[in-house]
């Protein structure tokens, strides 16, 4: 799975924004998705494309979020 983010350009890099695809990310911040594809290939301070696995990911069982439980 890829995530596509922009974040604050300091050193914090805080997320202003995550879409599961560039067109996505593109209408929330108000671009084009070839703008966002340009600036991650050119590797601009605070642009990214995230490959996430499934086996990497934690589920959260809400249910139980005061307990810490995962599935």
């Amino acid at each position: 799975m890829k995530l596509y983010m922009i974040t604050t350009k300091d050193k914090y890099e805080l997320p202003l924004a995550i879409a599961d695809n560039r067109t996505a990310l593109a209408k929330i911040i108000g671009t084009t998705p070839e703008y966002v594809s340009s600036q991650i290939s050119k590797k601009s301070k605070g642009w990214y494309c995230i490959n996430i696995n499934d086996d990497e990911t934690e589920i959260i069982d809400t249910q139980n979020h005061n307990t810490g439980d995962t599935k």
